[in-house]
């Protein structure tokens, strides 16, 4: 047992150490922050089966924060293989009520609650099976149009994924019907931890390479020649896939639709996510999709403000593709310096004035 101790405060420190690595990092994506959620709560369910006569409080507070495992991975495996706007308000939710599931569990197991509590775990396993396996179905997702390196890197997710679910599994149910299997399934469950949050680890940072997105140690006020300087090389690949997704937006006007992602602009083109990603970061050299669609955005509603002028500042926010006013200004002004409302005011005082937005920069 002295061995299984060891193992988990080591998994554990690990998971831990995770967190203050990922919270750590500058331009942080998606998955980098669902993957730092992840490993702090596999480190509360690492540590719950050592807490023994703790005071209820700490056992309460690491049973909560135990709730995130596999329904936030599954998260992450989104995150991780259709890029950022791949985890929308719908799959949190999703996520979230495995949790409130698993909450209410595990207070109905400490409470010593047997009416309605097997019912509430086979609710418990099926969501929890459901999630495991969406998870490993993202990296299914668009084979056929992957890269070598992409598949690659997505074959051995799933078979360590895979590997590890059914390890657990089957360890699991043999630790069940044989207690003498108990450390053998602790063992398991460590190692399979270990396992993912190392492989996790060097996805994110492929990714990162993918997109350009590891920080130059340079002073924030480089300029924009340094930056294209510092920027990985476009492919072919890239620039075809770049003027495929500036003429689907401009033909499609998609940039005005406030829910758009990643994922529906790879969908348009007929590409996959993390494709999308790299050619708007290399192939367009924009700093992130927001950005590249924000100007598109700015420069429609620097044609409303100009050309219609009883429409109000928030009417044309919402029809530019903004969710509301408050980002629209920002993102207005920092791309024209003015606010809209003094824009449309210089703009009125000096028709002739060059004070447009252009994407293309």
């Amino acid at each position: 047992m002295a061995a299984i101790d060891g193992m988990t405060w080591a998994v554990v420190g690990l998971a831990l150490a995770s967190v203050l690595v990922l919270l750590g990092r500058r331009h942080k994506s998606d998955a980098e922050l669902l993957f730092a959620v992840f490993c702090g709560s596999l480190a509360m369910a690492l540590l719950r089966p050592t807490l023994g006569d703790a005071p209820v409080a700490i056992t309460a507070l690491v049973t909560l924060g135990a709730c995130a495992t596999c329904n936030v991975y599954w998260l992450v495996a989104r995150a991780l293989f259709r890029g950022d706007g791949g985890v929308a308000r719908r799959h949190v939710a999703a996520a979230a009520g495995v949790a409130v599931l698993i909450v209410l569990y595990r207070a109905g197991e400490a409470a010593g609650i047997g009416r309605g509590l097997a019912v509430l775990g086979d609710l418990l396993t099926l969501a929890s099976s459901t999630v495991l396996v969406l998870a490993f179905a993202e990296a299914l997702r668009g084979w056929a149009g992957l890269s070598v390196p992409e598949r690659r890197l997505r074959a051995v997710y799933l078979l360590l994924y895979g590997g590890c679910v059914v390890g657990g599994t089957v360890s699991g149910a043999m630790a069940t019907s044989e207690p003498a299997w108990a450390p053998v399934h602790r063992a398991a469950v460590l190692g399979c931890s270990a396992a993912i949050l190392g492989f996790t680890h060097v996805a994110l940072l492929l990714r990162r390479r993918q997109r350009g997105g590891v920080v130059p140690a340079t002073p924030m006020a480089s300029t924009s020649s340094d930056a294209a300087a510092m920027r990985p090389r476009a492919s072919e690949e890239d620039l075809a896939l770049a003027a495929a997704i500036r003429r689907v937006l401009e033909q499609q006007a998609l940039y005005r639709e406030p829910e758009l992602k990643v994922a529906d602009l790879a969908a348009a083109v007929g590409s996959v996510e993390h494709k999308v990603s790299r050619a708007i970061t290399q192939g367009l050299g924009e700093r992130n999709f927001n950005q590249f669609v924000n100007r598109y955005r700015i420069k429609y509603a620097c044609r409303q403000l100009a050309s219609h002028e009883g429409r109000t500042v928030l009417e044309i926010s919402l029809d530019s593709g903004f969710g509301s006013l408050g980002p629209f200004n920002r993102a207005f002004k920092a791309a024209t310096g003015l606010t809209p409302t003094a824009w449309r005011a210089a703009r009125r005082n000096a028709p002739d004035a060059a004070l447009t937005a252009d994407p293309s920069r």
